[in-house]
């Protein structure tokens, strides 16, 4: 339980079980960096996302499992990307912003997916964190919750179910067709599932804190306590800690316990994350900086990698009761907003004292597998001042661009004279921007450098000499406000895209035989891929095209494919129709497997009906 030593990744505990792959997924985060969300189809092939052109084959990974994923996130904490990229496109339709709630945040971190693979029954997991889907480096805690069938005690899923349903109801603008598809899909299998508790628990349900499920879900008497949460507010502490508890402790970050002080003092353990912590950290980010390039074939055998980490974004709770303990963890801060306003999720655990209670998790006398190993005692100041540590962290700029970002926006692209530049327009529309004078707010497409920003303040904005591949829904928005300024990214409605945009972005990607080859075995899940060196020369057909390539088995996938699961190849279909309006199209591909497809499409035309 909590165990120091038992480190995980997001990205690992994406994977999927051996023999399968992620068939649906529904995920949920408070903040959102876009480049985080692409490394999760691409957890294995991270390392060629690169600051170029992304190859083919890497764009067809992210263009499967886009279209089998939806994300929902707060509108306006999305952060925005260094650059744009072809990439982005491709996640267009993952994301989908959730409206602010009233006083509130929208602010769970959950995965809930599907896998299939073979003949297999599909299989389950939900993964509930702190964590959110950002490349933040700080100490949180995930929970992995697996389907099994066949053994263990099954959770109470009840909550996890009212959790999806509230969601559809909650965004900016209505799901999609395909999204709502995908959201209803999963529910109705996951509602199936036996999702079993980890041991040495003993039992387990879902807290859902959303509209009718709000309150506190901890128990009113109890022996011992703990709480870890980076940000509190004097209402949820008091509510937590009871003047009978026999031990008190609480970790969280120093302005927040300062800002807490006068209440505190009753707490005989007050503690934050070790100073020397943070600072050796920081030194080894650094020393990072000028190392990135020495292990460039990978780590050395006897080398570990271990997730960096930097301050406190764990969220735990954790109750002793006679010869039993509860934790409850996830994304619920011990603030007032969190059990009343915000939107949040906890998983609840209930297990034996002896292995999961509070002296496991934090031992007064020390030991390096548990939490005390990380923090230290807090001195409080003298006095509590509250204005030092706003709740859930989240300024007076940001709160206005959540509630900007919750509103819908739509932006049309046109046809429009040829101009330096290009030939299309873009229009943006959405409400008056009813800000205090002190604020101002401008907004250009993300594919647009921030000297192409435009005013908003009456809720319009206009753009003239785009490029076609400069067509985005994604929005950055910038409010400056005295002395701060924030940058969020929004996705408006799309009007008049080009139906051959979003088709070309692969077939842009391909150059050469090699690349077409990539992306071939990326779309069909093949091994085969190109290994220049490793292989011996075809013949037949590809004779003197791809020497030192094998692709007899991408050729048989490719039939397998066609014949049982047909639409599949849809992205191939579109991939080869806009590359045959290409002049490269002859170099890229050899006649004879053009031959060879029209007969695969011919069957699979059929196969379809």
């Amino acid at each position: 339980m909590l165990r120091l030593d038992q480190t995980a990744l997001l990205l690992d505990a994406l994977r999927p079980p051996a023999g399968m792959e992620i068939d649906t997924a529904v995920g949920t985060t408070f903040t959102l960096d876009l480049t985080a969300l692409l490394t999760i189809p691409v957890a294995a092939s991270f390392d060629t996302l690169t600051e170029g052109a992304e190859p083919a084959d890497l764009l067809e990974t992210i263009r499967r499992y886009s279209e089998r994923t939806v994300l929902f996130c707060q509108a306006g904490a999305v952060s925005v990307p260094s650059h744009y990229r072809t990439a982005h496109t491709l996640v267009e339709d993952t994301v989908v912003e959730v409206k602010k709630p009233a006083d509130g945040i929208f602010h769970p971190k959950v995965w809930i997916v599907r896998f299939t693979g073979g003949d297999a029954a599909p299989l389950h997991r939900v993964l509930v964190m702190s964590r959110n889907l950002t490349f933040d480096k700080a100490w949180d805690v995930i929970v992995r919750l697996d389907e099994d069938p066949t053994d263990g005690i099954a959770m109470d899923s009840t909550g996890i179910l009212d959790f999806l349903d509230s969601l559809p109801a909650a965004t900016v603008r209505d799901l999609t067709g395909r999204q709502a598809d995908l959201v209803a899909s999963l529910r109705s299998t996951i509602a199936q599932a036996p999702l079993v508790v980890p041991p040495p628990f003993s039992s387990g349900r879902f807290v859902p804190l959303v509209d009718g499920f709000r309150g506190m879900p901890f128990r009113r008497r109890y022996d011992a306590a703990l709480a870890v949460s980076p940000f509190l507010t004097g209402d949820a502490v008091a509510s937590f800690f009871k003047p009978t508890a026999k031990r008190k402790v609480i970790v969280s970050r120093p302005a927040a316990l300062n800002a807490q002080a006068a209440l505190l003092r009753d707490i005989p353990e007050v503690y934050r994350v070790k100073d020397a912590l943070l600072d050796a950290q920081e030194d080894l980010e650094s020393f990072e900086t000028l190392d990135e390039g020495a292990y460039a074939d990978g780590l050395p055998d006897n080398a570990t990698a271990v997730p960096s980490m930097r301050g406190l974004h764990a969220k735990v709770y954790v109750q002793d009761h006679g010869e039993s303990a509860t934790a409850w963890l996830g994304s619920a801060n011990l603030t007032g907003g969190a059990f009343g306003a915000n939107v949040d999720l906890l998983v609840e655990l209930t297990g034996p004292k002896s292995q999961v209670g509070v002296d496991v998790v934090i031992n007064k006398r020390g030991r390096k597998d548990d939490l005390s190993w990380i923090v230290e005692p807090h001195p409080l100041p003298a006095s509590d001042d509250a204005a030092v540590d706003p709740e859930e962290g989240i300024s007076a700029v940001e709160a206005r661009a959540y509630d900007l970002a919750s509103r819908p926006f739509t932006i049309t692209y046109a046809m429009d004279e040829e101009l330096e530049g290009g030939p299309w327009t873009a229009e943006l529309v959405g409400s008056a921007v009813e800000a205090p004078p002190e604020f101002s707010v401008s907004a250009r497409p993300l594919s647009l450098l921030p000297a192409r920003a435009v005013d908003l303040a009456d809720g319009r904005a206009r753009w003239r000499g785009l490029l076609e591949e400069e067509i985005t829904p994604f929005i950055v928005l910038t409010l400056k406000a005295a002395g701060s300024t924030r940058n969020v990214l929004i996705r408006a409605q799309l009007e008049g895209d080009p139906p051959t945009r979003r088709r070309s972005v692969i077939a842009q990607a391909i150059n050469s035989p090699e690349d077409f080859l990539r992306y071939l075995a990326a779309l069909l899940g093949s091994t085969a891929a190109p290994n220049a060196g490793a292989g011996r020369g075809e013949s037949g057909m590809f004779a003197g095209w791809l020497p030192d390539v094998h692709v007899d088995r991408v050729l048989e996938d490719l039939l397998t494919t066609a014949s049982r699961n047909p639409s599949r190849l849809e992205s191939l279909d579109q991939t080869l129709s806009a590359l045959q309006q290409d002049e490269r199209f002859g170099r890229v591909v050899p006649k004879a497997f053009s031959d060879l497809w029209d007969a695969v499409y011919a069957a699979r035309k059929e196969a379809i009906g």
